[in-house]
């Protein structure tokens, strides 16, 4: 008798694990199923793919020059700034003399660099620095499109203000 009630244990036993297991493995199945995907951040970094929207800028040097933006265009374009050299040249000359090349500009793209002075206080966004007075500027343009493609400031000494922490 006690050899029945041995096994009869045994086989509930062996019933009640089989059961929790098969409930167990079904409610994860139907998780599994159901759950939504983990939403992850971008990357403030990430490599941009080849068909973004970067703008690509060829070649543009054997252009005419009635295709080109004209130096009146430039100047009313930088009218902020009381201009002392406007020049047309190409891409790769200004990078040359800056060190700032950028994949994205031909090398024999026609460029205007528009260099004057601004007369007062000079504000730029985000709490960057701020010239007090004839801060000097640096304005690179494309000949073709009017884009521009960045500007320096040069603060005279003693009239940069820094708003950054």
């Amino acid at each position: 008798m006690k050899q029945i009630c041995t096994i009869v244990n045994i086989f509930i036993i062996t019933s009640l694990s089989a059961f929790v297991f098969a409930d167990a493995t079904s409610l994860l199945l139907v998780q599994t199923v159901t759950a939504k995907p983990v939403q992850t951040k971008k990357q403030v970094n990430q490599p941009i793919p080849f068909n973004s929207k970067v703008r690509i800028y060829p070649a543009n040097n054997g252009l005419p020059a009635s295709r080109l933006i004209t130096i009146e265009r430039v100047i009313k374009k930088s009218s902020k700034m009381q201009i002392t050299e406007a020049k047309l040249t190409t891409y790769e000359e200004f990078a040359a003399n800056t060190g700032d090349y950028k994949s994205s500009i031909s090398n024999n793209r026609m460029v205007w660099i528009v260099t004057g002075y601004v007369q007062g206080e000079l504000s730029m966004s985000r709490g960057r620095s701020i010239c007090t007075d004839n801060a000097k500027l640096v304005e690179i343009m494309d000949a073709e499109t009017g884009d521009s493609f960045g500007r320096s400031i040069y603060c005279p000494p003693n009239n940069e203000i820094n708003f950054m922490p």
